[in-house]
């Protein structure tokens, strides 16, 4: 696997949602790259891994449940930030945050999204020995 660097990879498979999040975090200095699918992402951390993953939760083929059960296994300090635009349960929050950074509900709040982020990487940096 790569080398890790602060980069944020947004995983969602709606493109104007991949778009405005590139924007915004762009916009803030941040380099981000942009992702259709979760298969798409696995794939490219044969090459570079991020500092910090966006992840849609409800996506077709591969959710992002199946994502993150995967990054278990291969980048298990790699930090994940679930969105999602739908009614989740309190089980399904407990489950998904016992896996995931944070439980993010779309539309998100810029200045909760950047504050999130920077804490998934101050404790992501944090865990490297």
């Amino acid at each position: 696997m790569g080398n890790t660097s602060t980069w944020i990879a947004v995983i969602d498979d709606e493109e104007g949602i991949r778009r405005a999040l590139l924007r915004l975090l762009r916009s803030a200095g941040q380099e981000a790259h942009a992702f259709i699918s979760g298969k798409s992402f696995l794939d490219s951390l044969q090459t570079r891994q991020p500092g910090c993953v966006l992840l849609d939760l409800h996506m077709p083929d591969m959710s992002g449940f199946a994502v993150i059960k995967r990054l278990q296994q291969i980048a298990p300090a790699l930090p994940v930030i679930v969105l999602t635009g739908q009614d989740i349960s309190e089980k399904q929050k407990t489950d998904y945050l016992a896996h995931a950074h944070a439980l993010l509900r779309k539309p998100v709040d810029d200045a909760n999204l950047f504050e999130t982020i920077a804490t998934a990487l101050t404790e992501s940096s944090n865990n490297i020995p």
